[in-house]
């Protein structure tokens, strides 16, 4: 997973002479399937950046790490924890790549310290639309740098990641918090919390649990292991257990939700529904069933359960049934509007569970991305099939346009309606223009509203 900079120089340079020959809008390949559902602009000439998958090199002393874009967080993880090293935030799925994450805005449940993991970027390396080579930092182009996020490749291209990394311990000691009420629940997450890891799971219309975690050299509690892929998927362990403290370690712990995909995998408990999807034998009968797949389940198609497999599965499905089937979306809410968001829409959309996750908001100029503005929000994961909802499509607008109510926005992954002028007026339109032009984005890439509209 390394690679020399002469070589990374040598290979940036030749993707400047292939983009000064390619005159069409760009589509760019991928090693992965990912959560985001695009429709590719007609007439786009692709561009492979996936070989810019790499390490760089490890400083253990300043703590950080130069790495190409492509590399996934399970890749990236397997080599720094060996220096007892890892990034601030670490995706929940194993094949997210890094680049993703930062134009996507990731964030997982060390978010309340460290924010989204652009947030923990020091550096960029990017191509502009004419193939001109920059250094992005909070010093050197800093309005570019900090627009990097969210923008879905819609201003640059990312070849190399200067990222911050932290102290890693062998272990993460998980406590679990157990609440009645949405509003003790949203609470207790809303107070800062002097832990490592920090997030909640609204489970029932009665019951949700917060887990805390802190890194630790030795076990202080039950071991939990998530090692094979028949073991208990995390949300079918935690809304079950009796513990109240248990032990993980830590590279376990990291990509917990990845087995599941975090619960979306249970509309698939159906054996006849999951090969018929599999061997691509059409659209299967979706069921809600139960969070805890039987042992045999497990053990006899447990390994087909990977993020990445239920992503290429769903990829499967044509857009007008993914798009009238599947509720995937995660809405930013300022705080003190977070048990309100909550309470609205778990009743218009009658999903549960609910992923809840504290983050640190930022006042850098993030232009496009969701905790833009504010101290604190708590992002509202909600993943499942609606319960009595006809017109799927006209239910997530409607929710589009709550989240701006309350003073929030959604990640821009999934379906997204809005029409083009609440669209500019939510993400600073002008600004966002300016910066096109002036980097020499426009005709290279597509502008974002036309990237993520459905």
């Amino acid at each position: 997973m390394w690679k020399k900079k002469s070589l990374h120089d040598e290979e940036v340079g030749a993707l400047r002479e292939s983009l000064r020959d390619k005159k069409e809008p760009l589509l760019f390949e991928r090693r992965h399937p990912s959560n985001a559902l695009r429709t590719p602009a007609e007439g786009a000439q692709k561009l492979d950046i996936t070989h810019l998958n790499k390490i760089i090199a490890i400083d253990r002393e300043e703590q950080m790490v130069w790495v190409e874009p492509g590399i996934t967080f399970k890749e990236l993880c397997e080599e720094t924890l060996p220096h007892g090293l890892v990034p601030p935030v670490v995706t929940e799925f194993q094949t997210i790549s890094l680049g993703g994450a930062i134009q996507g805005t990731a964030l997982e449940s060390s978010s309340h310290k460290f924010g989204q993991v652009a947030d923990n970027c020091l550096a960029y390396e990017a191509i502009l639309g004419n193939g001109e080579l920059l250094m992005l930092s909070p010093e050197e182009h800093p309005e570019l740098f900090y627009a990097l996020s969210g923008s879905y490749r819609t201003l640059a291209i990312i070849t190399l990641v200067k990222l911050k990394l932290r102290p890693a311990k062998k272990y993460v000691h998980l406590t679990y918090h157990h609440f009645s009420s949405t509003s003790s629940l949203v609470d207790f997450l809303n107070t800062p919390q002097d832990v490592d890891f920090v997030e909640g799971i609204w489970l029932s219309p009665e019951s949700g649990i917060a887990i805390t975690g802190r890194l630790t050299d030795e076990p202080q509690a039950p071991l939990y292991r998530q090692k094979w892929w028949w073991s208990t998927w995390f949300i079918q362990h935690v809304s079950s257990t009796k513990a109240k403290e248990e032990t993980m370690k830590l590279e376990e712990y990291l990509f917990r939700y990845d087995r599941g995909a975090f619960w979306m995998a249970r509309y698939l408990h159906s054996i006849p529904s999951f090969l018929k999807l599999l061997f691509k034998r059409g659209v299967p009968d979706i069921k809600e069933r139960s969070l805890n797949p039987g042992f045999f389940f497990r053990f006899a198609f447990g390994w087909n359960f990977s993020s990445e497999t239920l992503y290429k599965m769903w990829h499967r499905l044509p857009k007008a049934v993914s798009e009238n089937l599947f509720f995937v979306h995660d809405y930013y809410i300022p705080v003190e509007r977070a048990e309100e968001a909550l309470n609205q829409f778990q009743k218009q959309t009658g999903i549960s569970p609910i992923w809840l996750c504290p983050i640190r908001g930022t006042n850098t100029p993030q232009i496009l991305s969701p905790h833009y503005g504010k101290e604190r929000f708590l992002n509202l994961g909600f993943y499942g099939v609606p319960k009595g909802v006809k017109d799927l499509p006209s239910l997530s607008a409607e929710l589009e346009k709550e989240v701006l109510s309350f003073g929030g926005k959604k990640m821009l992954y999934s379906y997204t309606y809005y029409d083009k002028e609440t669209f500019y007026r939510a993400y600073y339109h002008e600004k966002y223009q300016e910066l096109r032009e002036r980097y020499h984005a426009e005709n290279r890439f597509p502008p974002l509203y036309n990237k993520v509209k459905m």
